[in-house]
């Protein structure tokens, strides 16, 4: 972006690029890059920088205009970004199942309005069974709503402070609000860390740190010895480096941690502007400014082309990933050579009148879809309605069952009488615990337990290792920090009342996250649980189907090349070892057991997603209510109970 009196920085356009590439690798594998999410705050950084020189200098020389900056983000942002959001939602409703294109239509309508992040801290569904935000089209422009809403107020602060205070005064200003908005983004995490991903406030002090970076650039241009400029480019270097290897979403952000990408990316802008360095010419080499310079069409295509990937086939193999890199490169090579640059440098009536004409005709379209409930009659097959209602799968989580008490900590749920389930007509003798993958047994769990006589309470909380005091908080969100110890410590003082404790969770899914912790903290349970010599039972993870996708055979009728069969049966591939793990465990203890509905799913050659036409999977890792209910049906009927959940009436602990 380079803007009036301000010269063309090289290195500035590589850093773009080391920012776009951060982002697109990270979407293609979280795991490729882990932290490389920072990209978009490298942006802002950069975003700040720029636009704080540009009303700068034009302020300094007497010559900014609020309409000429306006009209000049309006012609560098809005053409691309319409082209992308338009062309995304014609294709989405064309492709995508009813409900999916109508929620595309409403996240068009905020893109176009410049309110993407307000709708997706509101209207994004978030919560534990929600499908993947990974295949939501126009989720990335939340970023450009964030830069376009702080566009419209820091132009306006920074003249004012600049007349009435000069730049010491704007500096201090501007430190803090940064400081302010890091602080407030790090409280947000805790009560709604989806405010503090989204919105402004909490994202305003990345910005803030550009234009920071801008005035410290200025004051000591020129003064600056060049060994300082080298080490001050290497230590941003090395800072936004680390952050790319070891920020984590899962732990929090922005907040706090995200002053180090942005102080990273600040150190080498300024250090640039002193002088040649060694980090700046490594991003001023011939790649890395090509790719800067289209680095935001980039931005605007390689995600709709993952979401609409991963949408109708999963997460993409290696012909899927090189199919989307060539995809993502032709559109954006269309979008910078045929949209941007044309825009950007034309200023003719006939250019102006396309950007509104443009914007009117995503919201027109965008409003017909909704109006719809996404279903536009002339673009899709005949017949089409009869065949979606014809391939409904059914499916839903086995949370979503009256009885199953899945939720954030709630200590009443441990006397409700919805979260009983069994013959309820007997007094409850065993407490289900864990996380969601304790939960989708309780289908399973009921029917065997109504087939006994016995009643059983269940109370879950989700994404939360049933581990006790501060040995869970290793393996959680940062808004369950709080909450999922507080549970495992209610399990503690309720657990007198019941004769049986039967305890799962999603093993494999904490495992990874601390390999040597993992089982001393898994141990420390069964200890914890053990104390009061009661049953405990552990449900080991059941197999898993990770490219199920429970609308499949829904998204066939439209989008061709999905093989649906081969995303629910599967090669048996023996025990998982974790399993195994456990069950050594297990079985070194008195009173302990354990329970798998493997042998219900597998039969030693493959494993089968469904049950006759029950689709027992809501998605690769839980059961479905249905399927949850159909296996413990299946149990009973067949004599195949696990030996750990036969007699649950009595107190002796059966061999496994």
């Amino acid at each position: 972006m380079q803007g009036k009196h301000l010269a063309y920085r090289p290195d500035i356009d590589g850093l773009r690029a080391l920012a776009v590439l951060a982002v697109v690798i990270f979407h293609f594998n979280k795991k490729w890059l882990p932290g490389g999410f920072v990209g978009v705050d490298i942006f802002f950084v950069i975003s700040g920088f720029l636009i704080t020189g540009i009303v700068t200098r034009q302020a300094a020389a007497g010559n900014f205009s609020f309409t000429d900056f306006y009209m000049r983000r309006v012609r560098r942002i809005l053409p691309a970004a319409l082209f992308a959001t338009l062309a995304t939602l014609l294709f989405g409703s064309v492709f995508m199942l009813p409900d999916d294109a109508k929620a595309l239509s409403l996240s068009a309508i905020a893109s176009t309005v410049s309110a993407a992040n307000i709708y997706f801290w509101k209207f994004l569904d978030t919560s534990y069974f929600a499908s993947s935000s990974d295949t939501v089209p126009l989720l990335h422009m939340w970023s450009l709503g964030v830069e376009e809403q702080f566009y419209l107020i820091w132009p306006a602060l920074l003249l004012i402070t600049l007349k009435f205070g000069g730049r010491a005064a704007t500096v201090g200003v501007a430190t803090l609000i940064a400081a302010a908005s890091f602080g407030y983004g790090q409280i947000k995490l805790a009560t709604d860390p989806t405010f503090a991903y989204y919105m402004l406030p909490a994202r305003a002090g990345e910005l803030l740190i550009g234009g920071i970076a801008f005035f410290g650039a200025e004051a000591f241009k020129g003064r600056v010895n060049p060994l300082y400029a080298q080490v001050m480019a290497a230590a941003g270097a090395l800072l936004l480096a680390w952050s790319l290897a070891f920020v984590r979403e899962a732990e929090g952000f922005p907040g706090f941690i995200a002053v180090v990408p942005a102080f990273g990316a600040a150190l080498v802008m300024a250090a640039g502007s002193f002088g040649k360095t060694l980090v700046g010419g490594a991003l001023a080499i011939r790649p890395m400014v090509a790719t800067g310079l289209v680095s935001f069409s980039l931005y605007l295509w390689h995600w709709p082309v993952l979401a609409f990937y991963r949408y109708a086939f999963g997460e993409p193999d290696t012909l899927g990933n090189l199919t989307c890199a060539a995809v993502m490169f032709a559109l954006t090579m269309f979008s910078y050579h045929l949209i941007e640059v044309p825009f950007r440098g034309n200023k003719g009536w006939k250019f102006t009148l396309a950007i509104p004409t443009s914007a009117a005709a995503a919201l027109s379209f965008a409003g017909i879809l909704y109006v719809s409930n996404g279903l536009i009659a002339p673009i899709n097959p005949t017949g089409y309605q009869e065949a979606l209602a014809a391939n409904r799968s059914g499916s839903e989580p086995a949370a979503s069952a009256p009885y199953v008490c899945q939720n954030a900590f709630k200590p009443e749920l441990f006397t409700a009488e919805k979260c009983i389930f069994g013959d309820t007509t007997k007094p409850v003798t065993a407490l289900l615990i864990g996380d969601s993958n304790a939960a989708h047994f309780a289908g399973y769990l009921n029917e065997i337990a109504k087939a006994q006589g016995v009643a059983m309470r269940n109370v879950e909380h989700h994404a939360c290792p049933p581990f006790p005091g501060q040995r869970s908080v290793r393996y959680i969100k940062e808004g369950y920090k709080v909450s999922c110890p507080s549970y495992f410590a209610e399990v503690q003082r309720q657990m007198a009342k019941y004769d049986t404790i039967i305890v799962g969770a999603s093993w494999p899914s904490y495992y990874p996250v601390d390999k040597v912790a993992f089982f001393e903290d898994f141990d420390a349970m069964l200890d914890e649980l053990s104390i009061s010599g009661k049953r405990i039972i552990v449900a080991l993870k059941a197999p898993t189907f990770n490219a199920i996708d429970r609308q499949c055979s829904e998204k066939a009728l439209k989008i061709p090349f999905i093989d649906c069969g081969g995303k629910t049966i599967l090669a048996d591939s023996g025990e998982m070892n974790i399993n195994k793990e456990i069950i050594k465990r297990v079985e070194q203890r008195a009173n302990v057991s354990y329970f798998s509905v493997r042998d219900l799913i597998c039969d030693g050659k493959t494993c089968s997603a469904f049950s006759g036409k029950t689709q027992l999977y809501y998605d690769g890792g839980h059961l479905s209510r249905a399927g949850s209910e159909k296996l413990g049906q299946i149990a009973v009927k067949t004599g195949m109970i696990p030996k750990s959940l036969l007699n649950l009436s009595r107190q002796d602990v059966a061999d496994n």
